[in-house]
């Protein structure tokens, strides 16, 4: 059957199913038409946004050095991955296998919903305070390594910031004394 094309077959509809089809489409298109009076009791869109209420600045990387995240992390070998304005990751020779650990900015954007996210996710989310700044902490726990997953977030009127702490072979520290400190130490070098 090469060079053979197949014309299209017609079908043939009663009248009475087309009809039936047009009176449903028209109150779509007559829905479309700008033809139509606004009403007055549709209230505007164009009413301001509540601006959002941003805490500090927090530096590249929260001003944590490689140096400082190898010295508390206890992991050789690190390499900074990844590196923009709104965090960094930080993992073993640049592998995505093993270890990982990252700082992230969240600017206009609610703690909340995280904190949720976390505790469908996680074995264990508290309330925590750092340096005088609410948030929470919220653990994960390995049936083989234990609590190898830490992850806190604290909020800066409408931004917050959170360091995720994740292990993936023993020995390691505390992996919530390491989010800690880091949380404690990147509060500190805010602006």
């Amino acid at each position: 059957m090469h060079g053979v094309t197949r014309s299209p077959r017609r079908i043939r509809r009663p009248a009475k199913a087309l009809a039936v089809a047009a009176a449903a489409v028209l109150p779509v298109l007559a829905g479309c038409s700008n033809d139509q009076p606004t009403s007055p009791t549709v209230p505007s869109s164009d009413a301001p946004a509540a601006a959002a209420k941003h805490g500090p600045f927090f530096p590249q990387c929260a001003g944590i050095s490689d140096q400082e995240i190898a010295k508390q992390t206890q992991v050789p070998g690190l390499v900074n991955t990844a590196t923009n304005s709104a965090g960094c990751q930080w993992l073993t020779n640049g592998s995505i296998v093993g270890p990982h650990f990252s700082f992230t900015w969240f600017r206009g954007s609610p703690i909340g919903r995280e904190r949720k996210t976390e505790e469908l996710s996680r074995t264990s989310v508290e309330d925590i305070n750092i340096e005088g700044h609410d948030g929470f902490i919220a653990s994960n726990e390995d049936p083989i390594l234990g609590v190898n997953l830490c992850e806190i977030g604290i909020g800066f009127d409408d931004d917050f910031i959170e360091w995720s702490i994740s292990y993936a072979q023993k020995p390691f520290p505390d992996p919530c004394d390491v989010a800690k400190e880091l949380t404690r130490q990147s509060i500190v070098n805010s602006k």
